[in-house]
């Protein structure tokens, strides 16, 4: 059946007709026009009515006039005035703009027939036509209309199941198609229709590529044909044939078709059966090739060991054929490999297959996954999560200062005001992220959606499985392929987050004030950093003494002494005491007088008779809210202190009869900060005093979120458990419950109303502490006589006090005079140890071992005291950093808030690839034991691989990403042990926990692979990123054209070293490169394949080679990356259009480097893998435009490897 093309030709000599022309007679007269009509030959041509010069049918055409949004009327429209007749049939084109043309034809049959041909020549009467001819096919059918496969699993509510053994896997090939009229020969495609005999209708289960002017075509495409969908052997299965005369729009007709059975498929390994056309004549053969398939055999292996090479004598049978064109061997059936852990992280796959030739003759069968990750929206959840916590215990740590006077007392308002600010918009952003409902990817038309910004774009996993057994070969690779780490709705044009990082660094001066400012806030929270960690470590020693002392043991004790004193030593030694001593007397010269424990300073005003009215000043009004103070993390529920009762009374607590505020507002108000909409009303009343310089995006360095360790450990110790009810015995035990030392308030701050600890005190208390514990504990272990041990030598240098002196006021100077007695007092205590070291030891004198029945009783209250005096100097370094940040300018914090804020942005989205790349590795590979040594001693390698254009608004993105994969080097990753199946939680959820500096994310790994850990013990490491950008598109050779690209160039370099530096230590393993192991076949090293050394010398080479649009740099670092083991992540702007070209290709170049894929073959298969392969249906998620985003410049303009072939592109989104 030939397919004709309608177009609207004149009879005769053509149509003539009137056209009115305005015409100047005078061009300096104006408004002057003389109305001339003039007879001119037209022609239509689809929607384009063109005017000759003249009425002379062969003159030049003098312009068109495009028929849409259009009417025509025989009226005039009321705006225009009649055309004079004269004779002729006047006719008016009205458009919906408003403007009018005058038509007249020279008898009422042409203005007939014109006016027919010009209604339905607009694209709107086409598509109406177009419609109403499918309605009358359909309407002629005995059946439903045909349905696609996507369609019909949706409709039965079912998902892809990559796990499931398919009935059987055909390929297809054509010959002897018949030519059409001309002897040209078709461009054949396949379309594979089932019958559901259960529904009655057609589905499209499949099709094949289109294959350019061929009769005898070989499909590289395969279908494989799922008792999921409702296919038994009794299944009608239809092939049809079509001749594809435009691949951009698909138009295509029938050549022949052929039904047959799916028993008959899979009887018969090759099959061979005529094409029919719709008169019942011969148009060729169809050749189908079937081969079967089964689950890999897991019953007989022990994949949970370290994976073996099978032996030369294995006698297994292995799916092979030499070409398409040669029937396989019979009963020869196909294992794939166990993909069940898959749906455990990844939903909505999409799968396509191929078979290709080999150079060595036989067939490559690949199959190709693209999935959506679970982890888009929870895992930015999660994080969100720990920088709420964080902002919360910032604002509790400034306003444990009490009230200042001014001209601090603005600056410490305007402090908190940002935090709660930033308070609301991260709690409305995790709340958008949980409210998310529908697919779990954010498409790239959504990567403007401020509500959405902390989650990735465009996430998904990108998979490829290959199978040569001539090779005897088969591996998995995989891609995170994902959206540039960028903040798209923010400000633009300013170089993105390295120009900002560097502009912060670069802004103050070392003679300005507000640089030592920044130092100092900078010493102080490193302090802070380091003194939460010492503290931990220290308390974690403890926890092992007291197991230790439980049972009696004393092997072991001294080593962890040992350990606490070079803890506890370098305790004392991180604080400067001028700082600590400059941050006290700020406090005590500019805090307001607290006169008893209602939290009420003497800021008081008077009403009209002279009493004083006690109004809640806006300080006030936040404090007050810290009353339900649930300011620690919502994962612990543990809100008690380690030396006050279970029930803690408000903190922060004011008298109801002091104040004139409403019972019923107040207790309203009880839970603001629990909630987001009560962080907005906050937000709303409280105020600084300048409101225009208020930031939307504020920020903050440090954090307290800590959830320790030792909890991921089953050895570990639980001393006490947070949901019990505790009495005071169970108080006393406290101490050592790492949750309660996080998440306590009298653990971490001072109360407005508390007087901070002198610094000597403070040390002394350390001091004395661990002395009376390592002299206790080596009397346990039957060292009576050791003498006790001095932290510090300098004992003069401690008896002098840090308190400065105050204004006059008796109150401080008795509080004064009680810390200096206090100070001399264990000083002497401390002082008198070391004079009777001979004699022994006074923190055991009078001691008997014999009578001591329970050892963990007598260490005990050395231990409480250890962890008070360390609780003591957290509190004073948090008031310290406290002050400091109050002392910091305004402007100048406002832009680190903003920078911060955006850098949280930019660094979701980039941890939630690398943790979905993490957890891709660990649950769906096999174990290899290999893989694991890396982990363990250097951590793994991330390459980042961007096809972004160092030019306008790709620089931001570029930019942001430069440092969101940089940040990615400061988190901790640790593997746990993943419960067992009966489980809460149906899939494995990495956890993340620790501060902004110092994440910590628990990935748990299944028993297969945890097996594989040295000892069994928790196994942490650090990633090494690593991030190359090459643009490929028109803008980057704008960019390139122009020399703006040194950045980019100075970028990769500095990548490649750290690459080399990876490759060195990498090398110090000595790991054969000649063998491997995967899906428990033995995969030799391809001679097509490179050496690492070969490879990092061409990197070098090629890196600083200053080449145009240098893609080499990016396939070398990918063969790199893979040889050491490490993830793949691709990404461009939105992951969708120039990913896709990356992706496909560097899928063939495997293909060919290591599974020996025909040389000829090479540019067939990529151009099948984007037309029919995944990528082609992720711009379709993303766009529902089943097109890559390229227009003909940037054809033109991209590398030629890199250019989709004809008919994928076209005009859609970007």
């Amino acid at each position: 059946m030939k397919l004709f093309v309608v177009v609207f030709y004149v009879k005769g000599k053509g149509k003539k007709f009137q056209k009115r022309e305005n015409r100047l007679r005078n061009p300096s007269c104006i408004g002057g026009i003389n109305k001339v009509n003039l007879e001119r030959w037209c022609r239509l041509r689809g929607n384009l009515l063109f005017y000759f010069k003249s009425k002379d049918p062969w003159s030049e055409p003098l312009g068109v006039v495009v028929l849409e949004q259009c009417q025509v009327r025989i009226d005039p429209p009321m705006a225009s005035p009649p055309l004079t007749t004269d004779g002729h049939f006047p006719f008016y084109l009205v458009f919906d703009g408003g403007l009018c043309q005058a038509l007249a034809t020279i008898s009422d049959l042409d203005r007939s027939s014109w006016i027919d041909a010009i209604k339905v020549a607009s694209y709107e009467g086409i598509r109406a036509e177009l419609n109403a001819l499918r309605q009358c096919i359909e309407r002629r059918r005995c059946y439903k209309p045909n349905v696609d496969l996507q369609t019909w699993r949706l409709q039965r509510a079912q998902v892809l199941d990559v796990a499931e053994v398919p009935i059987c896997e055909i390929s297809l090939a054509c010959d002897n198609l018949l030519c059409d009229g001309h002897g040209c020969s078709p461009n054949p495609s396949i379309v594979i229709d089932v019958y559901m005999s259960s529904a009655k209708l057609w589905v499209q289960y499949g099709r094949t590529e289109i294959i350019e002017k061929s009769s005898n075509p070989g499909f590289l495409n395969t279908i494989s044909f799922r008792a999921s969908d409702g296919l038994t052997c009794d299944s009608r299965i239809r092939f049809t044939v079509f001749d594809v005369r435009e691949r951009v729009s698909h138009t295509a007709v029938p050549i022949g078709s052929a039904c047959v059975l799916l028993s008959a498929i899979q009887d018969s390994s090759r099959l061979r059966i005529p094409l029919v056309s719709r008169n019942q004549s011969t148009v060729g053969f169809l050749s189908i090739s079937t081969w079967a398939l089964e689950a890999e055999d897991r019953g007989s292996s022990t994949e949970h060991t370290p994976c073996r090479a099978p032996s030369h004598n294995n006698a297994q049978v292995w799916s092979h054929r030499r070409s398409q064109s040669l029937p396989p061997r019979l009963g020869v059936k196909m294992r794939l490999p166990n993909q069940s852990d898959l749906k455990l992280l990844y939903s909505s796959p999409f799968m396509q297959t191929y078979r290709f030739h080999s150079g060595l003759g036989g067939d490559i069968c690949v199959h190709e996954f693209m999935a959506e990750s679970r982890l888009c929206f929870t895992f930015p959840h999660q994080l969100l999560g720990v920088w709420i916590q964080q902002e919360k215990e910032l604002l509790q740590e400034v306003a444990g200062m009490g009230e200042l006077r001014e001209p601090w007392h603005s600056r410490q308002v305007e402090l908190l005001d940002r935090h709660l600010h930033l308070l609301r918009l991260y709690s409305q952003a995790r709340e958008n992220l949980q409210a998310h409902k529908g697919s779990l990817f954010k498409p790239s038309s959504r990567k403007s959606d401020r509500s959405l910004e902390f989650a990735p774009v465009n996430l998904h996993l990108q998979r490829m499985w290959v199978h040569n057994d001539t090779l005897n070969k088969a591996d998995f690779y995989d891609w995170i392929t994902v959206g540039a780490f960028t903040a798209h709705s923010h400000k633009s044009k300013n170089g993105g987050l390295i120009k900002l990082v560097q502009q912060l660094k670069e802004s103050p001066t070392r003679s300005n004030s507000n640089y030592q400012i920044t130092t100092k806030i900078s010493m102080a929270n490193d302090a802070i950093q380091a003194i939460k960690q010492l503290r931990k470590e220290v308390v974690d020693g403890m926890k092992i003494l007291m197991r230790l002392a439980k049972e009696k043991q004393t092997v072991g004790m001294l080593p962890i002494c040992e350990d606490m004193i070079r803890k506890t030593r370098i305790l004392l030694s991180l604080w400067d005491p001028g700082l600590v001593e400059e941050a006290l007397n700020f406090v005590e010269e500019y805090k307001l007088i607290v006169t008893d424990d209602s939290g009420v300073g003497d800021d008081l005003t008077l009403d009209s008779s002279g009493k004083p009215i006690l109004v809640l000043s806006p300080f006030k009004r936040i404090t007050q809210q810290l009353t339900s103070l649930n300011l620690k993390s919502p994962d612990l529920d543990d809100f008690a202190t380690p030396c006050t009762p279970r029930n803690v009374e408000d903190i922060w607590h004011v008298s109801d009869s002091k104040l004139l505020v409403n019972k019923d507002s107040n207790h309203a108000d009880n839970n603001l900060l629990n909630t987001s909409e009560g962080v907005k009303s906050l937000c709303s009343e409280i105020r600084g005093d300048d409101d225009t310089n208020f930031v939307i995006f504020p920020d903050c360095e440090e954090s307290q979120n800590e959830v320790s360790l030792e909890e991921l450990n089953s050895n570990s110790l639980n001393i006490t458990n947070g949901n019990e009810k505790r009495t005071e015995p169970d108080t006393n035990r406290m101490f050592l419950d790492t949750n309660v030392m996080c998440s306590s308030p009298s653990a971490n701050y001072y109360k407005p109303t508390d007087e901070p600890e002198p610094w000597d005190i403070t040390q002394l208390n350390i001091e004395a502490s661990v002395m009376c514990l390592v002299s206790k504990v080596k009397f346990l272990c039957g060292r009576c006589g050791s003498p006790a041990v001095r932290l510090r030598q300098n004992s003069k240098s401690l008896q002098k006090s840090v308190i400065t002196e105050q204004p006059t006021c008796s109150v401080n100077n008795k509080k004064l005079t009680e810390c200096s007695k206090e100070v001399e007092k264990i000083s002497k205590t401390v002082n008198c140890v070391t004079k009777i070291s001979k004699n022994g030891n006074k923190f055991t004198d009078g001691l008997d071992l014999n009578k001591i029945v329970d050892w963990a009783a007598e260490l005990r209250p050395s231990m409480r005291k250890l962890r008070q005096a360390m609780d003591g100097l957290l509190k004073t370094a948090r008031l310290t950093h406290s002050v400091f940040r109050v002392q910091e300018d305004p402007k100048a914090a406002q832009r680190v808030c903003n920078v911060r804020y955006r850098r949280d942005v930019c660094f979701s989205q980039s941890l939630t690839s690398l943790v979905a790349g993490l957890m891709t590795r660990l649950w769906c590979h096999k174990p290899d034991p290999t893989f694991v040594t890396v982990l363990s001693t250097l951590g793994p390698l991330a390459c980042f691989e961007s096809l972004l254009s160092y030019h306008g608004n790709e620089i931001d993105m570029w930019g942001d990403m430069s440092v969101a994969v940089e940040d990615l080097r400061t988190v901790m990753f640790t593997l746990v042990r993943c419960p067992s199946p009966v489980s809460l939680e149906p899939q494995p959820v990495p956890k993340v926990s620790g501060s902004r500096n110092s994440l910590v994310v628990s990935l748990p790994v299944p028993d297969s692979l945890y097996s594989l850990i040295p000892s069994r013990q928790i196994l942490s490491f650090h990633v090494t990123p690593v991030f190359f950008n090459i643009g490929i598109n028109e803008m980057a050779t704008l960019a390139e054209s122009l020399g703006a690209t040194r950045a980019q160039e100075a970028s990769n370099i500095d990548n490649f070293d750290r690459l080399n530096e990876y490759y060195l230590r990498y090398r110090k393993l000595n790991i054969s490169e000649n063998s491997n192991v995967s899906n428990g076949r033995f995969i030799g090293c391809s001679s097509q394949v490179k050496s690492l050394a070969e490879l990092m010398e061409d990197l070098k080479i090629s890196i600083h080679s200053g080449k145009s649009k240098n893609v080499e740099v990016l396939h070398l670092a990918s063969q790199i990356c893979r040889q050491m083991k490490g993830f793949r992540f691709t990404s461009c702007k939105s992951a969708k259009d120039r990913t896709g070209m990356s992706v496909t290709l560097e899928q063939c170049q495997i293909l060919v480097d290591e599974y020996h894929l025909a040389e000829h073959e090479f540019q067939k298969a990529l151009d099948c893998m984007r037309s029919e392969g995944c990528r082609r249906e992720n711009t379709l998620k993303n766009t529902n435009v089943r097109k890559y985003a390229f227009n003909s410049l940037q054809l033109l303009a991209l590398p030629k490897l890199y250019r989709p072939p004809a008919g994928t592109y076209g005009s859609a989104q970007t």
